[in-house]
């Protein structure tokens, strides 16, 4: 085996796998840097500042972006052709992606994807559309329309759109709210349930027990179509203007405990059809919920026995191919293609014909889904004119069907590594649904449930939703008349089978918890606030809460005291690494967060705290002090030996500026001799009276701090009162001979800290380009002060100020340069250990 020669290391000759492979030959290695300690300033001069760093005002950089833009369009010179096709590109991906499909690779696996999502797509258009409060035959409407410009404008490869749960119940609120005689939940808590009293103010006096959806259609048509015009125009502006980033404020946690919440209100509408409750009614508002289920505990003796039969039977044999079959991994591994038994589509035919066979609905009296015209809607131009009235209700669908649908894109992109675009994603969704809007559907968005069987599958290409709308086609044009006999029961239990793992979401907040207690409150506060307080309005909430909670991380950060880790130049938390130690009379202080108005009283309070700035300011609340001033001493008794044996010199009575310590002696221990104060009036010739006494302890009289370093590196940014609390920082440093350096600040900090002419407090030679440059230039001027004071040291206590050479370190140079081959700072003799307060010099 070959050895290592350290002597051809630089030339790269040698076995270089030895070294990888030995941990020891890697800690022996060292790195030797020589540079100057560099100032901000001196960097800036030396490295050929660049015009981005030059500071510059908010006009200033507008101006200067106007002109570079101006500028490079007098340069462009496309050709006609090259517009109208980079246009068409753009607005239409799929002339991207189509020359280049693989037929005989994707073909195959479209085709069977595109034929069980439209299987899928039957039961789950007809199911939520009932819970848009329409008939069900909107729901397939939903699924063909929307789907066909969703296809060519898309850049997701693998997302499903169409009817989905939550945004189909946002729809259903909406046009329950302004189509249908309904009631409020103001008016609940003194109105009887069940009973069929009216509210004043509304449409008219039917009550919303004797309705069902086929009720009042011409008026919920008009407010649907206007409904999912306004979502597509929301939509669409927002993709024009490049907004698809928005959904970076709707946070994972927050998503989940969105649809949580929403799925415990899909779950409550179904179970008026599940249990035969006809008399039940449906209520809009805050507290929704509540009233909802007070009716439902109190009607539950009038269950309608034939139609929980059907419920029951339904609900089992989903419950059966979910878990016996779809999720189980055993037995998808034997099935010849792995393709997931249609559930669902297997209780639309089977509940249809035992409907039909058993005239279910006129003899028993169950609830069916009945006319189902065939054919295509005519399209309708939307009534414009009433698109102020629910301008915040669309706002916040469309809000709701980006967010899932892009969450889904950005999922499955990840997964199968190409590239989507959210503002293009915005578009095509806002064009889908304006499009829709034309024919009679609801809005849609992409579904989780079947974008995962598309995927699962082997699902390629958007070619898969052409494929599940030709399916829905056919059923519009031949099939839809023999589903009329439909038990509203089998479609209810299709929805809420389909919630259990939305419903599951809850189990998340064990993850959370141990984790995150704000990502877990983000949880638990959109979760509450759509069950207590309605969807929109919880929405509404969760994002205000999801907003406050990044303040609350930033308002009051982490406060860090670095040390210098041993023999490197990197300098970290003294609580965390045990081996990082503080350099004598300095503290460098770390502030894990950007400083703005929200902090900025914290920053100062923690770094006076940390800097000892509060114990300078200390006024002694003692017994009155006579009216003429008095001489006074510090008498400082050692309690062992009964003696004077040191005595300190307090300069100010009301304000203790500085200590002057003489001779005292060192000590191990962590007490200072007691210190007795004695007044001498200067109209009395008696003896020194004694007022008080106290006894200190060692860290007020330790090694004061001279030095304040503030490492800037985690400040992203810094705003007006940001830097105003730095300049009173400076200020106060000034007043207590303390010198105050920033260092690692980034280019925008600078900027600011120059334009609010911050040169004035502090001086430009105190930023720095690294910590390390700071604590080196503070150590130099150390000495430089120390030799100054005391020109003449003893010889045996030079060492002290001198650098220990014998082991790997850092180091300075009388010139201003330092090598990362010297040793430790200062006074530091112990490698593992900070040195003690009364071994420095400072």
């Amino acid at each position: 085996m070959s050895t290592h020669n350290p002597d051809r290391r630089e030339s790269g000759v040698g076995d270089d796998s030895v070294l990888l492979k030995s941990s020891t030959l890697r800690a022996r290695r060292n790195i030797i840097v020589t540079r100057p300690i560099f100032s901000q300033d001196k960097f800036d001069n030396s490295q050929e500042l660049g015009e981005y760093g030059t500071p510059t005002s908010p006009w200033g950089k507008l101006q200067r972006s106007v002109h570079r833009k101006i500028s490079a369009a007098r340069e462009w010179r496309p050709s006609l052709y090259r517009l109208v096709l980079g246009f068409l590109m753009g607005a239409f991906p799929i002339l991207k992606w189509i020359p280049r499909y693989r037929v005989k690779q994707y073909l195959a696996k479209d085709c069977i994807a595109g034929f069980t999502v439209g299987i899928m797509n039957i039961p789950q258009g007809m199911a939520y559309s009932l819970l848009a409060s329409m008939p069900a035959v909107f729901g397939l409407y939903t699924s063909f329309f929307p789907v066909l410009i969703y296809t060519l404008m898309a850049t997701s490869k693998h997302v499903s759109v169409g009817v989905f749960a939550i945004v189909s119940i946002m729809t259903g609120k909406v046009v329950n709210r302004y189509a249908l005689p309904t009631r409020s939940v103001a008016a609940a808590s003194f109105l009887p349930a069940g009973s069929n009293a009216s509210i004043p103010g509304l449409t008219d006096s039917i009550a919303t027990e004797e309705m069902d959806v086929n009720s009042h259609l011409d008026a919920r048509i008009r407010v649907v179509v206007a409904l999912t015009m306004a979502v597509g125009i929301w939509q669409l502006l927002m993709g024009l203007l490049g907004l698809g980033y928005l959904t970076v404020y709707l946070s994972d946690q927050l998503v989940k405990g969105f649809t949580t919440g929403s799925a415990f209100h899909v779950f409550t509408s179904q179970l008026k059809s599940i249990f035969g409750l006809r008399k039940m009614i449906e209520y809009n508002g805050a507290f929704k919920l509540i009233y909802t289920y007070r009716d439902f505990f109190s009607m539950i003796k009038d269950t309608h026995i034939p139609t929980l039969i059907v419920s029951i039977v339904c609900t089992i044999f989903l419950l059966l191919v979910k878990y016996l079959f779809n999720d189980n991994a055993w037995i998808q591994r034997r099935l010849p293609m792995r393709l997931p038994i249609p559930g669902e589509l297997l209780v639309v035919i089977f509940g249809t014909l035992a409907s039909y066979l058993m005239a279910l609905g006129p003899k028993y009296g169950v609830d069916i889904v009945g006319l189902i015209p065939l054919g295509m809607p005519v399209p309708q131009v939307p009534d414009l004119s009433i698109l102020p009235a629910f301008a915040l209700d669309s706002f916040a669908i469309a809000i709701v069907s980006f967010a899932i649908t892009l969450s889904l894109s950005k999922l499955y992109a990840t997964k199968y590594k190409y590239e989507m675009d959210s503002s293009q994603e915005l578009r095509a969704l806002g064009c889908s649904n304006i499009f829709g809007g034309f024919f009679q559907c609801i809005p849609s968005t992409g579904s989780l449930g079947r974008t995962a069987v598309q995927t699962s599958i082997g699902g390629e290409t958007q070619i898969v939703s052409i494929i599940s709308a030709a399916f829905v086609m056919v059923v519009l044009l031949a099939m839809g008349h023999l589903m009329e006999p439909l038990p509203k029961a089998c479609l209810g239990c299709i929805i809420m089978v389909a919630l259990i793992g939305m419903l599951k979401q809850v189990g998340v907040i064990r993850k959370l918890w141990k984790v995150s207690a704000i990502d877990t409150s983000v949880f638990f506060v959109s979760l509450l606030a759509v069950v207590l307080l309605d969807v929109d309005i919880g929405l509404g909430v969760a994002v205000g809460w999801s907003l406050l909670t990044v303040v609350f991380r930033t308002q009051r950060p982490d406060v860090s005291v670095l040390g210098r880790a041993l023999h490197t130049d990197i300098y970290k938390r003294i609580d965390v690494y045990k081996s990082a130690a503080e350099v004598d009379g300095c503290k460098i202080i770390r502030f894990d967060a950007p400083l703005y108005f929200a902090n900025a009283e914290y920053f100062q309070q923690r770094v006076r705290s940390i800097s000892k700035l509060d114990h300078r300011g200390i006024t002694l609340t003692r017994p009155p002090v006579p009216d003429k001033p008095a001489a006074k001493d510090v008498v400082v008794h050692d309690a062992s030996r009964g003696s004077h044996d040191a005595q300190m010199e307090v300069i100010e009575m009301s304000r203790i500026v500085d200590v002057k310590r003489h001779a005292l002696p060192q000590t191990s221990n962590k007490r200072v001799p007691s210190a007795e104060i004695v007044y001498h009036p200067s109209n009395s010739s008696t003896s020194p009276s004694t007022v008080d006494a106290a006894t200190w302890t060692a860290d007020f009289f330790e090694q004061p701090v001279k030095h304040v370093v503030l490492d800037c590196s985690s400040m992203c940014f810094v705003d007006i009162n940001g830097i105003q609390a730095i300049k009173d920082l400076a200020a106060e440093c000034s007043d207590m001979g303390i010198s105050l350096y920033l260092a690692s600040c980034k280019a925008n900090m600078r900027e600011s800290l120059a334009l609010c002419g911050f040169s004035e407090e502090l001086n430009v030679d105190h930023l720095f380009v690294t910590v390390h440059d700071a604590v080196m230039f503070v150590i130099r001027a150390r000495r430089q002060a120390e030799k100054l004071r005391e020109p003449s040291l003893p010889e045996e206590e030079e060492t002290e100020d001198t650098f220990d050479m014998d082991f790997p370190g850092l180091s300075s140079f009388g010139d201003g340069r330092w090598s990362l081959k010297t040793a430790t700072f200062g006074t530091q003799t112990s490698p593992m250990k900070a040195p003690p307060a009364s071994a420095s010099k400072f």
